[in-house]
């Protein structure tokens, strides 16, 4: 297998692996900084020995190095905290919808920081993938005004992945994915326990069940689905890969559907076949997907 068909492979694994995240946050009880900040940790733990001795590189990184992967860790931190906040006050549908705006701040900044070229496909992979989770959702939205904070806050997250992603996409060119994932998740972390340190929240005192959701959170859409997007960015241009999260959506219902026998609405299969499409026009799009 070539280089570059391992990194689409592991990058469609990591989508299924990231398209559980929402489902796998209402599996515990606890606050959004206890989620991220031991989702963060665990992932660090498990990463850390297959970077191994790579992890002295960190010690040649310049101060401007240094000081993007601080950013980049600040930036992720949030972003966590934020999606899982608002999909705790908001519903998953709404949350869905309103960070899927990504794609077109990714798109557009990766194009005038990185001269990232965007085609005229990749313009149409993101309408009609939006599009899709729009027809998906649509019976799920929820405009009551007790949902605002948790829309509102999902746009801050989607605004705050696009931050960490680009970020990502400088930092990557001089360290390796294991070596940037496991010290960016890891210090991460940091700030998620210096928020639960702040709030007064308990470190250890959860549930079972809890604990589970944490484990979960860490291997499943962190290990999987964050590592390969942050692998893919050596290789393919950041708003495209922003664009392949489009996707998910459908990813969680395909899941869903087969392992808790859930059913698909007519809207929905409609939904997934614009986002298919909008998949197929990244797949057809050889203008430079990959660097």
């Amino acid at each position: 297998m070539t280089p570059t068909k391992r990194v689409y492979l592991f990058l469609i694994i990591g989508l299924v692996a990231a398209s559980q995240s929402g489902n796998i946050i209402r599996i515990g009880d606890a606050h959004p900084a206890a989620i991220a900040a031991w989702r963060l940790l665990i992932a660090a733990l498990f990463l850390a020995p297959f970077a191994g001795r790579r992890l002295k590189t960190l010690r040649h990184l310049s101060r401007r190095e240094i000081q993007l992967l601080f950013l980049a860790s600040v930036a992720l931190s949030l972003h966590f905290f934020a999606w899982i906040a608002a999909v705790q006050m908001t519903t998953v549908a709404n949350a869905a919808i309103f960070f899927s705006i990504n794609p077109v701040i990714t798109a557009t900044a990766g194009h005038f920081l990185f001269g990232e070229r965007v085609s005229k496909k990749l313009v149409w992979s993101i309408v009609l993938g939006f599009a899709g989770i729009a027809t998906i959702s649509w019976n799920d939205l929820s405009f009551q005004p007790e949902h605002i904070k948790g829309d509102v806050t999902a746009v801050i997250c989607s605004i705050l992945f696009s931050v960490y992603f680009l970020l990502g996409k400088t930092l990557r060119k001089r360290l390796d994915t294991g070596v940037y994932v496991t010290s960016a998740y890891a210090l991460a972390s940091v700030w998620g326990f210096g928020a639960m340190l702040v709030l007064d929240l308990p470190f250890v005192d959860y549930s079972g069940q809890t604990w589970l959701c944490f484990f979960l959170m860490a291997l499943v859409p962190t290990v999987l689905g964050h590592t390969s997007f942050n692998n893919a960015l050596r290789y393919i241009a950041a708003g495209r890969i922003s664009a392949w999260t489009l996707s998910e959506p459908l990813l969680a219902g395909v899941v869903a559907h087969f392992a808790w026998n859930e059913s698909i609405s007519t809207g929905a299969i409609f939904g997934y076949a614009l986002i298919c499409n909008s998949v197929l026009l990244l797949v057809f799009d050889r203008g430079k997907q990959v660097q």
